[in-house]
């Protein structure tokens, strides 16, 4: 719920905070847009033109009120872009279209640099036409280059030509299609010769690329599903068996479990039967006729067993252990000076530790209608287990102290203070550590759901082909 006092109380903490980072903020980009523009005028200086507009830029990005490195932007970039568009009357008068085509752009996108920064430079119209006329003649040659490799099934020489194409002009004829063509028809061809090899995972496979990059290319939709359709096994998840009656439940669980996940895997080529609807037509005394269940439409039968579980209900052990109460006792001695004292007393905790552990074995296999051969098998023998390792005391935890006393009655050489960091802290993290320990039916939860998981990525991971 919406928590009106709790964000008013947020807002009077980061407003005062935003007011504070703001100004900063504001102070590092205005130092900054100084210190560029000094850099720039020293290179404007010497001549370096190209280097003291890129500066100028840079200080009036982080300032756009630096009227300095505008005005320096508008003399440098001015002079920058002539050299560029320079370049371009010459490439013109020498016929070289491909230089003036990208000779042309490059100025183009400096222009629109300064542009961005509020700086407008002078870019000519002439140069327009240039580039208008130059661009025609320059796509026009590739154009038709690009379509001789495509008649020559130069497919992948065709398809850089095009390429080029659509990055000078992406509404060239019809370089789109032509584009398409040179990129898809090799994997076209690819995919109709797997179709044809009855290789129908790697034909469904290069149809969807088609599809999701150039659209029905050749009607390769009804290719796809084609493929899927051939490609796809129909499995029938029959109940899991098991070995005791105490493993009934979980055979069933087990069941449930795997239909549910193998239902909705995200596998083009896998489709679940309902039992239920072929039931009468391949059952025969309480068991299942593989000629039957092929002509049923099923082309494997996944079926197990679970063959044990085992659950161990660990027993709580308690012991008790020695320490000390560390107690620091400051006074003045008869000088006047602050004197320290450190007294161990001897005391008791408990410390208690318990295990609990659950492991199932469980075989499954997937068997084909085709010949009863076993296409997917395996035996899984899981184990699971928590503990608990912890320790209480009834007094002040922050003065206990490990170690070991012989008599609480007097002094001993066998006494041992272990008062040093490792074990000190070895023994807070015992008194900090969780109590709760995991049931053993969870413990079995868990291993039942792993048993699925694994079950279902073999099943998912086969691959006739």
């Amino acid at each position: 719920m919406f928590n009106l006092a709790e964000q008013n109380m947020k807002s009077q903490i980061l407003l005062p905070l935003l007011l504070m980072i703001i100004p900063a903020f504001l102070v590092v980009s205005s130092c900054a847009s100084k210190r560029y523009t000094k850099k720039a005028a020293k290179f404007e200086a010497v001549g370096l033109y190209d280097d003291a507009a890129d500066y100028y830029y840079d200080a009036v990005k982080r300032k756009d009120s630096n009227v300095e490195a505008k005005l320096g932007l508008r003399k440098t970039g001015q002079l920058t872009l002539d050299k560029k568009l320079n370049v371009i009357k010459e490439a013109y008068k020498q016929a070289d279209f491909e230089e003036v085509v990208y000779h042309y752009l490059d100025a183009g996108t400096y222009f629109d640099k300064a542009g961005s920064v509020g700086v407008d430079l002078i870019f000519p119209q002439i140069y327009k036409s240039y580039y208008a006329e130059a661009k025609n003649d320059f796509l026009n040659a590739l154009y038709i280059d690009g379509v001789e490799k495509l008649n020559r099934e130069e497919f992948n020489a065709a398809l850089r030509v095009f390429e080029e194409i659509k990055n000078v002009d992406r509404e060239y004829k019809d370089v789109n299609e032509k584009y398409t063509i040179a990129k898809f028809e090799p994997v076209y061809r690819d995919a109709n010769s797997y179709l044809e090899n009855e290789l129908y995972r790697k034909a469904y496979y290069a149809y969807d690329e088609i599809l999701s990059e150039a659209g029905n290319y050749k009607q390769a939709l009804s290719l796809r599903n084609e493929a899927r359709e051939k490609g796809t096994i129909s499995i029938l998840v029959t109940d899991f068996g098991y070995t005791q009656q105490a493993c009934g439940q979980t055979a069933v669980v087990v069941t449930s479990g795997l239909k549910s996940q193998l239902i909705g895997l995200n596998n083009p080529f896998i489709k679940i039967i309902d039992e239920a609807s072929v039931q009468k037509l391949i059952y025969e005394n309480r068991k299942i006729n593989i000629h039957a269940a092929r002509l049923a439409g099923i082309n494997a039968i996944l079926k197990g067993k679970v063959l044990n579980i085992k659950k161990s209900s660990g027993k709580l052990y308690k012991e008790t252990k020695k320490g000390y109460l560390k107690e620091i006792k400051k006074s003045v001695n008869s000088e006047g000076l602050e004197v320290t004292k450190v007294d161990f007393k001897k005391t008791e905790y408990t410390q208690y530790n318990a295990v609990n552990s659950a492991e199932i074995q469980i075989d499954f296999s997937l068997v084909s209608t085709d010949d009863n051969q076993v296409i997917v098998s395996e035996l899984y023998k899981l184990n699971n287990s928590d503990k608990i390792d912890y320790a209480k005391f009834d007094g002040d935890k922050n003065k206990l102290v490990p170690g070991y006393w012989k008599s609480r009655g007097y002094k001993s050489d066998q006494d041992i203070i272990k008062d040093n960091w490792n074990n000190i802290n070895t023994l807070k993290k015992l008194l900090r550590a969780d109590q709760k320990i995991k049931p053993v039916s969870v413990l079995l939860d868990e291993l039942v759901d792993q048993s699925i998981d694994k079950i279902v990525e073999k099943v998912d991971d086969y691959n006739p082909e």
